[in-house]
């Protein structure tokens, strides 16, 4: 919004000028950690519905999201599903992953 002088004349900021593209996809790449990195975070934007779910868990507090990761990284060999309890919460539970199909 422009902002009136003493004069009556509007006085307009300077906007520093847009960075090109090619200096944001390098700026991604450097804080990626590489080619491969970038491309599996692209690659994985690309699932219906997983940048919703990435912004709920990034507006969750710091400790409950260490909780998460936490738990998600003791169940690294474990399938991991999510139920609904009657009074509406969510579970996320994990089963051992075996040779036999418990999907009945």
């Amino acid at each position: 919004m422009q902002q009136p002088s003493p004069n009556g004349l509007h006085i307009v900021a300077d906007d520093p000028p847009a960075p090109h593209p090619i200096d944001i996809i390098c700026d991604m790449l450097r804080e990626s950690e590489g080619l491969p990195r970038l491309m599996e975070t692209f690659y994985l934007a690309q699932e219906p519905g997983l940048l919703e779910i990435m912004r709920a868990l990034i507006s969750l507090p710091e400790d409950e999201r260490f909780r998460l990761l936490q738990y998600l990284s003791r169940c690294r060999d474990q399938h991991i599903y999510v139920r609904e309890m009657p009074g509406g919460a969510l579970v996320i539970d994990t089963v051992e992953r075996s040779g036999i199909d418990e999907s009945d």
